[in-house]
C-alpha cells in the first residue's frame, strides 16, 4: 500500500495550479514556487507576472535576508523582463510587501539595467560592511565571476550600488 500512496501523492503534485508566478509553459515552476514563501509570491502578485518572469541561470535564483533591517527576513529573487529580456533582481519586504526591482530595465548603479553578467551572488557579512554608511539590514553581493562586483544594500528608501573591486 505505501507504494499506491506515494504514486498518488506524485500524481497529484503533477496535477497542480500554476501559481501566481509559476508560468504556464515553465516545467520547474511548481518546484521554484515552493522555495520561494507564499507571503512573497502573494506581494508579487498577478500584474507582476504579466512583466516578469524566473530567471534562472544562477544557482541559486532566490536569497534570504533582512534587506530593509526590520528583524524580518525578506527575499530577493532573479528575474527577467518578458519584453526587453533584461535580468534583474526583485526584493520583497516581508513587513510591508513592497516590491524593489533594480536591473530588468530599471538601471543601478555601475550594475546597469541589465543584470545578465551576473553570474554569483549571496548575502554579505562581515568587513565589507563596516565600509558602508547609511545601510538598513544586510547587503546582497553580485559578481560577475572572475570580475567586478557590487554590493546593493537598502538606504531606508531605495536601494543603492557600491562597486566592488574592479
Amino acid at each position: 500500500m505505501p507504494v499506491v500512496r506515494t504514486l498518488i501523492a506524485i500524481a497529484a503534485l503533477t496535477q497542480l495550479p500554476s501559481s501566481s508566478l509559476g508560468q504556464a509553459r515553465d516545467p520547474l515552476a511548481v518546484y521554484r514556487v515552493r522555495n520561494v514563501p507564499p507571503w512573497a509570491l502573494e506581494a508579487l502578485g498577478a500584474q507582476f507576472q504579466t512583466q516578469y518572469e524566473w530567471y534562472d541561470r544562477v544557482n541559486p535564483f532566490y536569497q534570504r535576508g533582512d534587506f530593509d533591517g526590520d528583524g524580518q527576513t525578506d527575499v530577493a529573487l532573479l528575474i527577467r523582463h518578458k519584453v526587453t529580456r533584461k535580468v534583474g533582481i526583485v526584493f520583497v519586504h516581508k513587513a510591508t510587501r513592497a516590491v524593489h526591482i533594480v536591473g530588468a530595465g530599471t538601471a543601478l548603479g555601475n550594475g546597469g539595467d541589465d543584470f545578465a553578467w551576473l553570474g554569483a551572488w549571496h548575502v554579505e557579512e562581515g568587513p565589507p560592511l563596516e565600509r558602508i554608511s547609511g545601510f538598513h539590514g544586510e547587503v546582497l553581493y553580485v559578481e560577475k565571476p572572475e570580475s567586478a562586483g557590487g554590493l546593493i544594500y537598502w538606504d531606508g528608501h531605495n536601494y543603492q550600488w557600491i562597486q566592488w573591486g574592479d
